[in-house]
């Protein structure tokens, strides 16, 4: 879908935008679509020079890689946490809905802001699982629940990380 009119360019503001780029799907003009010849924009880049000449930004994997080392360990971390919090009355929910927020934040930081697209469902995706497998790592070593049991105690948990890290990979709407 190509951009409405009032769209701008990401790395140039006054210009405005013909395209999205195709590494990092932010918007690119058409000065950023000719020099880049299918490797990027001016954003997406920035990095390291390779003996061609061509800088090139972060591709897809290692992007969804960083996301999910980073969701990875804020799983782990969080999940003994939560593990303190099980059976109590407000931080049994409190506790995994930071834990979706500490996911969400931290897997879309180590991608790099992602912007809008299939990277970034990739990445909000990522952030979920983590967030419902550091709430199930917090039943584990709790112990009074099965991490698979039918109670309420144990699927609103659930619910409300995969919500937390949702809610905190939305991309902001932009303005009229």
């Amino acid at each position: 879908m190509p951009p409405a009119p009032t769209d701008r360019c990401a790395a140039h503001p006054s210009r405005p935008a013909v395209d999205a780029c195709p590494v990092c799907d932010r918007l690119r003009c058409d000065a950023d679509r000719a020099l880049a010849s299918g490797t990027g924009c001016a954003v997406c880049r920035v990095g390291d020079t390779p003996k061609d000449g061509v800088r090139r930004g972060a591709q897809h994997r290692e992007l969804l890689l960083r996301a999910t080392l980073a969701a990875n360990a804020v799983a782990i971390a969080w999940g003994y946490v939560t593990a303190q919090y099980v059976g109590s009355d407000l931080f049994q929910y409190l506790s995994p809905a930071v834990l979706g927020v500490l996911s969400g934040g931290a897997a879309t930081a180590a991608a790099g802001s992602p912007g809008h697209g299939a990277l970034l469902h990739r990445i909000r995706l990522i952030a979920v699982t983590y967030a419902v497998l550091g709430t199930a790592l917090g039943f584990v070593l709790e112990g009074t629940y099965a991490v698979a049991a039918p109670s309420t105690d144990v699927l609103i948990p659930y619910v409300i990380a995969a919500g937390g890290a949702w809610l905190w990979t939305t991309p902001p709407r932009k303005r009229r």
